[in-house]
């Protein structure tokens, strides 16, 4: 689909030579009219591409005399992007933040991307910095560990060797006990060093876990302030370990939620996975929304605030440099998907910058992490009916 704030529809103009044409009708239009020159003149193709522009005209023009001028560019609107009744135009200057701070998010991916985590990799020092720095953002939020400690260690096989990870997870537990759950991941690791060479990960995913840790500054905000206002669950933040060579970390949280949470009702587990770097058009894909009955209920919630351009599904693969992606198994949400846990996914699409020590700070959108990071805010909070699947 093509970005809004283009034009699409001036591409579509005739010659002016031709444009007499159009006070004919479809069925009195000889090849004649069209006045190719000779060396055009049995060219079928070009031919049959000025009969589709005056066909395609000729039903702009019909549009227009039955529905008049707003009708017309709703029409037009949604022969060229298939958008009807979208309410967002994927354009940045629509965005319109509410609580989010920008300057805050990009210190927290500043820091994750930089020199001194060396691309955060499992099992390396960087990894453990990470840890380190997750933790005490989590404590400095007033989250409760889950349980003795923050940092929650797992085993995972690969190839013939054990190895070993660690996630990091903290509890905002409700005012009342209940086994209601929704949990937010963003996996921190990302790919390490190749020599001298640091996949700094900024996008991949320093982005994800700047927006989990803001949300749940938020969320603690609003617990303190207005308790009332939010659901009665027991939120989790997860920074999960080992997403790059294979999901472990989830794999791990997911086997120990079913033996420390039997009896536990997850509700939603959202994904947060390379949510700052936008492409054309300007917006955040959301994938999982099928699972769930009621999305076209609650979308409009997500961005009626902010004016975040939010697309399901991630487009198609298109030319030979975009690399297909299977998406539900892209990412961590996968884990979840395959214990039939409730999840959806906020990422956007492989960029150029993609696993490549080029994924620094310089080349994200802080202004669109922070508009990500509130509609995700919208999610945790919504009626539980919305979630039924």
């Amino acid at each position: 689909m093509r970005d809004s704030t283009q034009s699409p529809v001036t591409h579509l103009m005739l010659p002016r030579q031709h444009q007499s044409l159009l006070n004919k009708k479809l069925s009195d239009i000889n090849l004649s009219d069209i006045n190719l020159s000779p060396s055009t003149q049995f060219n079928h193709s070009r031919i049959g591409q000025l009969l589709a522009k005056f066909t395609f005209m000729h039903l702009i023009r019909d549009q227009f005399q039955r529905l008049g001028l707003l009708a017309l560019a709703c029409f037009v609107a949604t022969t060229l992007t298939g958008c009807a009744s979208s309410p967002e135009t994927c354009a940045r200057t629509e965005l319109k933040l509410t609580w989010a701070e920008p300057l805050e998010l990009q210190a927290i991916v500043t820091r994750l991307s930089s020199d001194e985590f060396e691309g955060r990799k499992t099992q390396t020092p960087g990894a453990e910095k990470s840890r380190d720095y997750i933790k005490q953002q989590f404590q400095g939020l007033g989250l409760q560990p889950w349980g003795a400690d923050f940092i929650v260690p797992f085993e995972y096989q690969t190839f013939f060797t054990q190895e070993n990870g660690a996630n990091v997870v903290a509890t905002a537990m409700a005012t009342e006990p209940t086994n209601r759950w929704r949990i937010i991941v963003a996996h921190y690791d990302h790919l390490g060093m190749s020599g001298s060479k640091i996949y700094h990960g900024a996008d991949d995913n320093a982005s994800g876990v700047a927006a989990m840790l803001a949300i749940a500054k938020h969320w603690q905000q609003q617990f303190a302030i207005q308790p009332n206002t939010l659901p009665k669950v027991n939120l989790m933040f997860v920074a999960t370990d080992a997403e790059e060579p294979g999901l472990y970390g989830s794999i791990a949280l997911v086997e120990q939620l079913k033996t420390r949470l039997p009896e536990a009702t997850f509700e939603l587990m959202l994904n947060l996975d390379m949510v700052s770097h936008p492409g054309r058009p300007y917006a955040i894909y959301l994938e999982g929304s099928r699972n769930f009955t009621q999305f076209t209920q609650f979308k409009p919630l997500l961005n009626q605030q902010n004016r975040l351009c939010i697309k399901l599904s991630h487009p198609k693969p298109v030319g030979r440099s975009i690399q297909s992606t299977d998406w539900l198994r892209a990412s961590d949400h996968y884990s979840f998907h395959k214990a039939n846990i409730p999840w959806l996914y906020f990422g956007v699409p492989t960029h150029p910058q993609y696993h490549t020590p080029e994924d620094t700070v310089a080349t994200i959108d802080i202004t669109f992490l922070a508009a990500v990071t509130e509609s995700a805010f919208e999610l945790l909070q919504l009626n539980a009916e919305y979630l039924k699947n």
